[in-house]
Parts: structure tokens; C-alpha cells; sequence
């Protein structure tokens, strides 16, 4: 095994939970003046778009996600919008008790680190700041990359980055949006995370017909390096 490739959140982080989720919603449709429902709504619909980039900043993301409601949104709460998604966003980028010790230890082996993620905006922003940033080699953003998950392109690229075939990485993660089965189909090795004691956590698609490998604990996943 030459790489090992993570997914971000519920993989090197906890998700959100749909509390938390709900939470941030309201704030922001309550500083523009419209319904948190039809905002959430509108942040699912605009997902795919937002994901690829297609919005420059966290404000277009948000204005996007505002648009699909029924009444107009109040433009000039959409800084302070920015500044609730991004403080949500810090604090859901939090790594795991056994995360940055797991990653150090497969660099130790001469392995290479990479990262895919499907995210708006403020993450690329905020990663120089995390310490993720200095054991991950090779981070990629959907939102950057104007690619995202499950999209072969967006592995492909990470494999580029990483100098590596597919068939020498492993992929981890949780299992959204189909990313595990595009990975397995590309030839990666793949593994699940998913910790049984995660309830009520926010998922987009889940595979929950996942039949592969699966672990609960990032140090697990020593075990696959072969």
C-alpha cells in the first residue's frame, strides 16, 4: 500500500447531527428573514452545484440556498450568515480523539496521505488553520477542484496528486453519495468507517448496503496497510 485517501467528515471528523444541522439552518434563515424549512430545502436542492464549485464565495453558496425560498431573503443579513456557517463549520472540523494519531502513524510507514471532500467553500478556507493540514499531503475540495464525490474524475485527480494507482490506496470513509462503491469500482482498496455508538448523525445517501470492510475506530485501519 503506497497512499491512504480519507474522507472528511464522518470519516476524520464526527458529523454533524441533525440537531446541529437543523440548528444552523434556523440561525441563518432567521438573520434573512426567511423559513429555516424552505432554506434547508434549498441548501439540499442546491447541493450538487455548491459542491462543484459552481458558487465563488460561502455568500453565493448561501444566496443560492436562500433563492429556492418562497419569499425574498434580506440581503443584508447575508454576511452575518456567512460568519454563522463558518463558526458551525470550525467547530464540526474537529478531528477525532484517534484521528491525527492514526494518520502520523501511516506517514511513519512512508505511506502518503491524501483527502477528498465534498464541501462548500469555507473548509478549504479554514483547513491552512487545522491540524490536519500538516499530516495530510494531498487535501483535494470538491469546491475547489470543481469535482466532487462520486464522480471518477475527483478520484482520478487524487490519484494524479498522489503519484499513485489505484489498486496501491486505500479509500476510507463513511459512506455518502455513493463514494464507496466508485471507489471499489476505480480499484481501490475500501473501507468503511462507521461507529455503531453514531446515532442521529446527518448523512446525505448513505450506503448502508455497504458489504465490505468495515471499521469503527480510525486505528483500525493499521490493519489494511498491507
Amino acid at each position: 500500500m503506497k497512499a491512504v485517501l480519507f474522507d472528511l467528515f464522518g470519516t476524520l471528523t464526527d458529523n454533524p447531527t441533525e440537531a446541529e444541522v437543523h440548528a444552523l439552518h434556523h440561525e441563518i434563515a432567521s438573520v434573512l428573514n426567511i423559513s429555516p424549512q424552505e432554506y434547508r430545502e434549498g441548501w439540499k436542492t442546491t447541493f450538487h452545484d455548491r459542491a462543484r464549485g459552481m458558487h465563488a464565495t460561502v455568500k453565493e453558496s448561501i444566496a443560492a440556498a436562500a433563492a429556492c425560498c418562497s419569499t425574498p431573503y434580506r440581503a443584508a443579513g447575508l454576511d452575518r450568515a456567512v460568519e454563522i456557517r463558518i463558526h458551525y463549520t470550525r467547530n464540526w472540523l474537529i478531528p477525532r480523539p484517534d484521528a491525527l494519531e492514526t494518520i502520523i502513524s501511516i506517514r511513519s510507514r512512508g505511506i502518503r496521505t491524501g483527502l477528498l471532500s465534498n464541501c462548500t467553500d469555507e473548509v478549504p478556507m479554514l483547513w491552512p488553520n487545522l491540524e490536519f493540514a500538516a499530516v495530510i499531503d494531498h487535501p483535494l475540495f470538491s469546491s475547489s477542484e470543481r469535482l466532487r464525490k462520486p464522480m471518477p474524475e475527483f478520484y482520478e485527480r487524487a490519484l494524479e496528486r498522489m503519484n499513485v494507482k489505484a489498486a496501491e490506496c486505500l479509500f476510507v470513509a463513511d459512506g455518502d453519495n455513493g463514494e464507496l462503491a466508485a471507489a471499489r469500482k476505480l480499484g481501490f482498496d475500501v473501507v468503511m468507517i462507521r461507529p455503531s455508538w453514531l446515532l442521529n448523525d446527518y448523512r446525505q445517501n448513505a450506503e448502508e448496503d455497504w458489504e465490505g470492510p468495515r471499521i469503527e475506530r480510525l486505528s483500525e485501519l493499521i490493519q489494511y496497510l498491507k
